[in-house]
């Protein structure tokens, strides 16, 4: 039966005297006066039917679905350095297959699959997967490969890409001769790609065997390999720099139950990591010598990164009573260790070989975190909350007396403190904050709040910082259109327990403090108004000044400031239309002070020098989205930024110390236009263009090219690695399948 045909039938059973369903009609008796043509009701006019609906407008191109892929092809354009254009993604030329989605539920949804898969073949590609049985258990894998690459235009003289790092003898041994000099490295010395790449694999699940209760787990599993560059000093006046040979695999496992019932909620948990350097030493050959001698090694050798594991247990959870209040906390316990082989002292044959104070490094630590709030509202119009948070770096590796080592692979040397100190640390953090709301024409809440900060170190110059801090903010929205938050925070750090011993003891003047604990004075004010004028316009401005000053550091860091500032507006039609205006301005300023002084001269303040570095940074963004014309859709995005940055040094004017000679001035420019367009060729394919332009100015005085121009520098061999500008233009066609 139609619809129309229903709408009739029920039409017309209304129409019926409600008689008719009860018992037979009755004769009417003679003496009944007729019935009159103006009281006979009329039977009901059927109902139109309803109007068809309105069809529903087509889903945008540009929004995704769990159905669908791009097919296309890429090409490229490039002048300049194309490695920094691809720093952490690939762009190569050639076919592409991106945004692949596909998902698949069962009957009545009782379970569900979904799948993606993001640049097939390339060394950025990307793919997850996801299981999940309603109420029962979800699992999800991933797969993701992230390249770096450095440099194309790289050159090295060293012959292998693992360690040991060889050099040709033959060339050694006529610099070390006085034959030849670091020259005679550049016409062996073959150009090559500089990159490394981690591959990550992951697997999550999540099981549900009652309502009450869930099951985590994940297994993460990062190779991370290539080479970078690296800086393989033989001391200050010889700079090496090699590509250094990285593989390395970090295995990650975590483990979680979690129970809730009513108002409360419990979660105990596992985390594991270990970390296994595949490569945890680099032996290199000295460009300078062939042979090992007192005066200098033939060979240099530096331990990296060392396998380690960590191990932590923990619980959080949460409970709530009454009066609005809920109380959360959570505690964690893990164990640190390192039991890497030592060292030898040194590599140089012809150098006394100390012994070590032990085989391994037997590295262990404990770290102790602990977090407790709470959150109360007693009232409609008024806050509260507080909240503790502990954490503890305890270091239990076994002293190891050092008394002597040998400095630079040239000479025995006396150590200054016996033996490697044991760093460890404390923090305890005390927060509380009380919040009154006034509700009316404008809405009002004001917020006062206090932070304690203690730290505690062990081998630092202070022995431990108390910080006080004092937090005021305010939130307010007049009406629908206008909102304003603002926040002012005042902190004053002071330390205890000075011992300029420390300092004097290493070599350092006595009145360096370190800006991480050292007095410190922060003021900070930061603001933001939002205005929504009507449902198209929406426009919003910030900003934010602060000063920290560090009113007892006569060397070292003295003072830093910023200054930020930010507008926006955006624009929306019902059509479709829509379009997006960002500026953001950032200064940032910092002031050291420091001495040059040769032994004798340390107490010599007509040698003092000052450093001040200013960076200056503007971001513009913008991007246009017109409504759809036919089939027909297009997305504009252009970004445009540029930091500036300089330092000026200055001397005591009349002392010892001759004017300085001031570095230029660095800064970088980078711009990126995209455009994306999508033209409908049916229900299911779509027709896209993708194109992007990036052009990138930068200079830098220590990795211009003007400065290093070749990879042999004084007394330096170097990989050539810069920063160089280029420009790149890249363009996708293809088609995107909905199915």
């Amino acid at each position: 039966m139609s619809r129309l045909a229903r709408i009739c039938f029920c039409c017309a059973l209304f129409a019926v005297p409600t008689t008719l369903g009860a018992q037979p009609p009755a004769q009417p008796p003679a003496t009944q006066p007729p019935v009159s043509p103006v009281d006979t009701v009329p039977p009901a006019a059927p109902t139109p039917p309803p109007p068809p609906p309105a069809p529903e407008a087509p889903r945008s191109l540009f929004e995704p679905t769990w159905h669908q892929f791009n097919l296309g092809g890429r090409f490229t354009n490039e002048a300049g350095d194309p490695a920094r254009w691809q720093r952490y993604q690939d762009f190569e030329e050639g076919l592409l297959f991106t945004d692949g989605r596909w998902a698949h539920h069962g009957p009545g949804d009782a379970w569900l699959f979904r799948a993606t898969a993001d640049n097939l073949g390339y060394l950025d590609q990307r793919y997850w997967a996801s299981y999940e049985r309603t109420g029962r258990f979800a699992i999800t894998g991933l797969w993701d490969q992230v390249p770096q690459f450095y440099s194309v235009d790289t050159k090295t003289p060293y012959q292998t890409s693992l360690s040991p790092l060889l050099l040709d003898d033959a060339t050694q041994r006529a610099i070390q001769n006085g034959q030849a000099t670091l020259s005679a490295y550049v016409p062996i010395a073959p150009q090559f790609k500089l990159r490394e790449r981690r591959d990550v694999g992951a697997v999550n699940l999540v099981a549900t065997p009652t309502p009450q209760v869930d099951v985590r787990a994940s297994y993460t599993t990062t190779r991370h390999r290539g080479e970078l560059p690296w800086g393989a000093s033989f001391g200050f006046g010889n700079d090496v720099e090699v590509a250094l040979p990285y593989d390395s695999r970090t295995n990650d496992l975590a483990v979680s139950s979690e129970w809730m019932k009513g108002r409360s909620m419990l979660r105990v948990g596992y985390n594991g990591s270990w970390f296994n350097n595949l490569d945890d030493t680099l032996v290199w050959d000295s460009p300078l010598r062939l042979d090992d001698s007192t005066a200098a090694p033939g060979r240099g050798r530096t331990a990296l990164w060392p396998t380690n594991s960590a191990q932590t247990v923990s619980a959080a959870g949460y409970t709530k009573f009454a009066h609005r209040t809920q109380l959360t906390g959570f505690v964690s316990y893990g164990f640190w260790n390192n039991d890497q082989p030592l060292l030898p002292f040194t590599i140089n044959s012809a150098l006394p070989q100390l012994t070590l104070p032990r085989a391994t490094a037997d590295a262990e630590a404990h770290v102790f975190s602990a977090n407790v709030g709470v959150v109360s509202r007693p009232a409609d119009d008024w806050q509260f909350s507080a909240r503790l948070r502990r954490y503890d770096y305890n270091n239990r590796t076994p002293q190891a007396a050092i008394p002597q080592f040998i400095n630079y692979d040239t000479s025995l040397a006396t150590s200054s403190t016996g033996g490697p100190e044991l760093f460890a640390h404390y923090r305890n953090t005390v927060d509380a904050d009380a919040t009154w709301t006034a509700r009316g024409p404008l809405s009002l809440a004001l917020t006062a709040g206090y932070t304690r900060n203690d730290n505690g170190y062990n081998f630092r110059i202070f022995d431990s910082a108390a910080e006080n801090v004092l937090r005021l903010s305010a939130d307010a929205v007049g009406s629908q259109s206008v909102s304003f938050h603002a926040k002012y925070e005042y902190g004053k750090r002071v330390g205890s327990g000075l011992d300029e011993n420390l300092l004097v003891e290493i070599g350092e003047q006595p009145d360096l403090r370190h800006y991480d604990l050292a007095n410190r004075t922060r003021n900070q004010f930061t603001g933001i108004v939002d205005y929504v004028p009507s449902d198209r316009w929406t426009l919003s401005a910030s900003g934010g000044v602060g000063d920290d000053d560090y009113p007892d550091s006569y060397f070292g860091l003295r003072e830093a400031t910023f200054r930020t500032l930010s507008f926006g507006v955006d624009y929306h039609e019902p059509n479709g239309l829509s379009a997006g205006v960002t500026y953001n301005f950032e200064r940032y300023f910092g002031s050291q002070r420091g001495r040059s002084a040769s032994p004798g001269q340390e107490n010599d303040p007509l040698r003092d020098f000052t450093t001040d570095s200013a960076e200056r940074v503007h971001y513009f963004s913008i991007y246009a989205a017109p409504p759809r014309f036919g089939n027909t859709e297009a997305r504009v995005y252009y970004d445009f930024s540029r930091a500036d940055g300089n330092y000026l040094y200055t001397v005591v004017a009349g002392g010892p110390l001759p004017p300085p000679s001031q570095l230029p001035d660095v800064f970088n420019k980078l711009q990126q236009l995209h455009v994306d367009v999508r033209h409908r060729l049916s229900t299911r394919v779509a027709a896209t263009f993708s194109y992007y332009y990036e052009p990138f100015r930068v200079f830098d005085f220590a990795f211009d090219q003007s400065v290093v121009n070749s990879i042999v520098q004084p007394s330096s061999l170097v990989l050539g690695y810069i920063y160089r500008p280029y420009t790149m233009h890249s363009a996708v066609a293809g088609l995107r399948y909905a199915f």
